[in-house]
């Protein structure tokens, strides 16, 4: 079997941070996030090849970051630049699976840590030798509805598959954790002939979602409910929380004089903080924060921010 990573997309929601730098590259306790992911599958015999698949923009650094790693690891590109161009995920899924031939497919979004096992999810999946969803519960309806909510069977068979849904049936969150097998691949051809001409291409090619809403009335999907930590880095918020439940207290490359460095902090090599105070924030590489507060922010590489007092930001290169 082979392994689709996702990282084509531009990460707008965490802007101007990753204006220029690939999210799934940006550190999560201590290593890119990606390498969370590729760590894992790297040593699984069972997959033979491992597809990161993401944009022009972001080639370099992707070629950078992969050199060092498993000779199983191919960059794929998505011949766009822009957001606005994009097609999206389901897309970059497509065009691997074109490009290389067909097999059993692993996909999985760059931009995510779970804890559940990969060879349980792969397992499961092939003995119902089915398209499979691997799914987190969330706290609350009211979270449920910025996801994909799989609804399932006491047999794991998903009955209905809401997309962000108003009114959502459970608080069973699809993960951006697939499994596709080999054999049943042409239900993806049957969806794209379905929607072509009925619906823009950028809207029914955006995420794996809206296939699986479609397929589910028309192959046998399944869910595979997962307990533990699952967390979804794609915003602020997401990627305190994320940094929050992985670190063992605050990580603390850079320098610190005269400061109050609250909980939750990462202060990454080359950076200083001087006569300023810091809570639940990630501060990136080679930046200097000197006489100001920052709060529940994500302060990017090679930033200068002096005498302000910032709380829920996301910031890059703020002029003393």
């Amino acid at each position: 079997m082979r392994a689709i990573i996702l990282a084509g997309g531009h990460a707008t929601r965490l802007w101007p941070v990753t204006k220029k730098r690939a999210k799934p590259l940006l550190p999560l306790a201590g290593k890119p996030i990606l390498s969370h992911i590729l760590d894992d599958l790297e040593e699984m015999d069972e997959v033979e090849k491992i597809y990161v698949t993401t944009n022009q923009k972001f080639e370099e650094e992707f070629r950078a970051f992969l050199s060092s790693r498993s000779d199983k690891n191919e960059l794929i590109i998505e011949e766009q630049e822009s957001e606005e161009e994009k097609l999206g995920a389901l897309w970059g899924i497509i065009n691997v699976i074109k490009s290389r031939g067909e097999d059993d497919y692993l996909v999985i979004g760059g931009d995510n840590y779970y804890s559940f096992d990969l060879r349980d999810f792969i397992e499961f999946s092939k003995e119902k030798n089915a398209t499979t969803n691997a799914c987190y519960e969330l706290e609350d309806m009211e979270e449920a509805k910025s996801y994909g909510i799989a609804v399932f069977d006491e047999n794991r068979k998903m009955k209905e598959f809401q997309e962000k849904p108003e009114s959502p049936e459970s608080k069973t969150a699809s993960t951006a954790c697939y499994f596709f097998p080999g054999d049943q691949l042409e239900m993806i051809d049957e969806y794209q002939n379905y929607w072509e001409g009925r619906l823009p291409r950028k809207e029914y090619l955006d995420t794996p979602g809206r296939l699986l809403d479609w397929a589910v009335d028309r192959y046998d999907c399944y869910a595979y409910p997962f307990s533990g930590r699952w967390m979804d880095i794609g915003t602020r918020k997401g990627y305190l929380r994320a940094t929050r439940e992985l670190e063992e207290g605050n990580r603390i490359e850079g320098s610190v004089e005269n400061s109050d460095i609250g909980e939750n902090v990462t202060i990454l090599g080359g950076s200083r903080v001087e006569n300023s105070e810091v809570e639940n924030s990630i501060v990136l590489s080679d930046s200097l924060l000197k006489d100001s507060i920052i709060k529940d922010s994500v302060v990017g590489s090679n930033t200068k921010i002096e005498g302000k007092d910032l709380r829920g930001a996301v910031v890059k290169k703020v002029d003393r």
